[in-house]
């Protein structure tokens, strides 16, 4: 997603995989539906010492098992068909362990796309995933996403460090990432609950 991430992962990835500000630096909110599997999602932004650099940290908790919850958080060779429509991502190589993904994130006119190429390595067993970028148009893309077993939650938090040009304003920045966080997480819940 040209962003997480996915993630993530991206987001997390990436971003699966973005960026997150308010005015006072955090966010919060909860579902207004009543939904059971996705609860308490938050987000920080801060600058960090290396100038045009933000640090990202997303957490959220599903219930369900950390095992489920990676299962589609590192499903990568099918994210295209549950994230959303302006988030798209394809599998470029790869193997059980290590992959090639290219993430694009479709943004409104007169805003370019941005696009990361993403070395991801995953551990299912350990419920992680550790990425860098190696081309795009991104300047910056790297981060984590880590799962725990929090008794019937399981708790997800991405941090990624990004920076992506200083073409972009912050209120855009603000507005879009908000929006994002919380689609991608209700895409992710949806899946679960699609595979429960």
């Amino acid at each position: 997603m040209r962003w997480f991430s996915y993630g993530a992962p991206a987001l997390l990835l990436v971003a699966f995989f973005l960026l997150a500000p308010t005015s006072s630096g955090y966010a919060q909110a909860s579902a207004p539906e009543k939904e059971i599997e996705l609860e308490n999602v938050t987000y920080q932004l801060s600058d960090t010492e290396t100038p045009g650099v933000k640090k990202y940290v997303m957490e959220a908790d599903f219930k369900a098992s950390k095992e489920r919850v990676c299962g589609v958080i590192c499903d990568y060779y099918n994210h295209h068909t549950f994230m959303p429509s302006d988030v798209r991502s394809r599998v470029m190589s790869g193997d059980a362990h290590r992959i090639t993904l290219e993430v694009i994130l479709d943004l409104p006119w007169p805003f370019q796309d941005l696009e990361s190429i993403l070395l991801i390595d995953f551990d299912k067993e350990k419920a992680r995933a550790q990425w860098e970028s190696i081309g795009g148009n991104i300047k910056r893309n790297d981060g984590t996403i880590e799962i725990d077993q929090r008794g019937e939650y399981s708790h997800v938090t991405q941090t990624t460090y990004l920076d992506i040009g200083r073409y972009y304003p912050d209120w855009f920045i603000r507005v879009y990432t908000r929006t994002m966080t919380y689609r991608i997480m209700r895409a992710i819940r949806d899946r679960i609950e699609a595979e429960g």
